[in-house]
């Protein structure tokens, strides 16, 4: 096999245990880096690293639940206990709510920035460092198009990926020029089990037309390799989403229209 930019390099990815982070790992591997791959399952893990090694990558199972900072500081030592290094931090854990915004309890609205904002700071900060020392390092923030446009019924959620977006942003232009960089993934409705809890509407289902996590881990393996600051994946091409920016009533009323229509929770408002 070729050898190429990530072969033996040192990837520490989180949510690793399905959907979007099973896909990359398995996708990652076909490029022999060194994979530590980080989740609160740690059977799926197992059985995730299992096959990884098959493609004569090599892999080690951390159990970290990225809600809590003191698990997350905890990956990173392991990794450079065994390795010496993290070339490159893949914040891929992520959890979605979808429910009127006047039912949501602050709890959930606590866990939703805890696992998807402030697990993958805590990560940042505890790996950056090391990066600087070093000269090199990239990392890569797996957020949503929700971080880029509101969505109704998922404010929790757009605020947690709205707030990803924007510190990957900020630290791209922080680190400037240091050898440390960033990217932030936005992709589209995605088919994984998670997404699919919120899309359960064959209408809209159709309409959104979700990327497979296969597809999704093909275009973030191509951001590890190009370092590609940002990119927004998915039918709707990205610079619309930044359109619909300077034209927030028209946004309003389009998106009020295909959720009235379409969306299960929009029928009992």
């Amino acid at each position: 096999m070729r050898r190429d930019l990530l072969t033996d390099k040192i990837i520490l990815l989180t949510g690793a245990s399905s959907g979007i982070g099973w896909a990359t790992a398995w996708e990652l591997a076909r490029h022999r880096p060194r994979l530590a791959l980080a989740a609160r399952r740690t059977d799926k893990l197992k059985e995730l690293a299992a096959l990884v090694e098959k493609s004569e990558a090599e892999a080690m199972v951390i159990s970290c639940d990225v809600s809590d900072p003191a698990q997350g500081r905890k990956a990173v030592e392991q990794v450079l206990e065994r390795w010496g290094a993290v070339d490159y931090l893949i914040n891929n854990a992520g959890i979605m709510a979808t429910e009127h915004f006047h039912d949501q309890h602050l709890a959930e609205l606590e866990a939703l920035m805890r696992t998807n904002f402030l697990g993958a700071a805590a990560l940042i900060q505890t790996v950056l460092p090391h990066m600087l020392h070093r000269g090199t390092g990239h990392v890569l923030n797996v957020a949503s198009i929700a971080g880029l446009m509101g969505l109704p019924y998922m404010a929790g959620y757009c605020a947690s990926k709205f707030a990803l977006v924007g510190l990957t942003e900020a630290l791209r232009r922080e680190y400037y020029r240091t050898g440390v960089t960033f990217t932030v993934m936005c992709p589209g409705s995605v088919d994984t089990p998670m997404a699919a809890a919120s899309i359960n509407d064959e209408k809209l289902a159709g309409l959104i037309r979700p990327k497979s996590a296969e597809q999704v881990a093909k275009a973030i393996t191509a951001c590890l390799l190009k370092k590609t600051p940002e990119l927004i994946y998915g039918d709707a091409p990205g610079f619309l989403f930044r359109l619909l920016k300077f034209a927030p009533k028209t946004t309003d009323w389009i998106t009020h229209q295909v959720v009235k229509r379409f969306h299960p929770l929009a029928r009992g408002h």
